[in-house]
C-alpha cells in the first residue's frame, strides 16, 4: 500500500535520526487532539496553544506535550454548553443539509453566547463548523464561505468559545498539514457525553 507524502516525509526523518517510524501518523493526531479534548472536561485547564512545536514525537512512542503557557480553566456552565455544542455538531450533517440541523446549531452556538449583528442562522451555524468541524470541500471553492459569512459579522463571542476555538484551529492546522483532516467536534464528543453524564 502507498504511502502518503507526509507518512513518507515522516518515516524518512525518523530514519534519518535512528527512531523507529511511527505505525499510524493518523492515529498519533487523532490521540493529541482527543487528549486536549480530555483536558477541556477532565482537568482544571487545557492547553489553548497546542501548536507543532509544543507536541513531541518521543523515541519510545509516547507524545510529548510542552509549553503550558497559555490555558484557560472552563467553568461548568462553559463546559455543558461546549459539550452540547460539539456533541450536536459530531451528530450533524455538514452545513447546508438539513435545515433543521443548521437551525439547531445555530442555537447551540447562540447559548455559548455568540452573537452577530442580525442574529443570522447561516453564519452562526456556519461559524461553529468552521471552528470545530472536519474542513470541507466546499468550504475551500471560490468565495464559498466569504458569501455567506458576508451576509452578516460576528459581533461578539465569549472568551471560552475563543480559546476553544483557537485550540481547536491550531490541533486542525496541524492535521491538516500533515494530509488527516480531523473533526474536533467528533474527537471531543465522546469526553463532552461523558462528562455530561457525570454532570447531570
Amino acid at each position: 500500500m502507498a504511502r502518503k507524502a507526509s507518512d513518507a516525509w515522516l518515516w524518512l526523518r525518523c530514519r534519518s535520526v535512528g527512531l523507529a517510524p511511527p505505525e499510524d501518523l493518523g492515529e498519533i493526531l487523532r490521540l493529541v487532539v482527543r487528549v486536549h479534548g480530555y483536558q477541556m472536561f477532565f482537568c482544571m485547564m487545557f492547553n489553548a496553544d497546542p501548536h507543532p512545536g509544543n507536541i513531541l514525537l518521543l523515541p519510545d512512542g509516547r507524545i510529548g506535550l510542552i509549553d503550558f503557557g497559555f490555558c484557560t480553566r472552563l467553568e461548568t456552565t462553559e463546559k455543558r454548553l461546549l459539550a452540547k455544542l460539539f456533541i450536536l455538531l459530531a451528530e450533524s450533517p455538514s452545513y447546508g443539509v438539513s435545515a433543521e440541523a443548521d437551525n439547531k446549531v445555530m442555537d447551540a452556538t447562540c447559548a455559548c453566547g455568540v452573537k452577530t449583528d442580525n442574529n443570522s442562522s447561516e453564519v452562526l451555524s456556519l461559524f461553529a463548523r468552521l471552528a470545530f468541524c472536519k474542513i470541507e470541500p466546499k468550504w475551500l471553492q471560490k468565495d464559498y464561505v466569504k458569501n455567506i459569512m458576508s451576509k452578516d459579522r460576528v459581533s461578539d463571542f465569549p472568551l471560552f468559545v475563543l480559546m476553544a476555538g483557537r485550540c481547536a484551529a491550531l490541533l486542525r492546522g496541524l492535521c491538516f498539514g500533515l494530509q488527516e483532516n480531523v473533526s474536533c467536534a467528533e474527537e471531543w464528543a465522546p469526553y463532552a457525553r461523558r462528562w455530561l453524564q457525570e454532570h447531570g
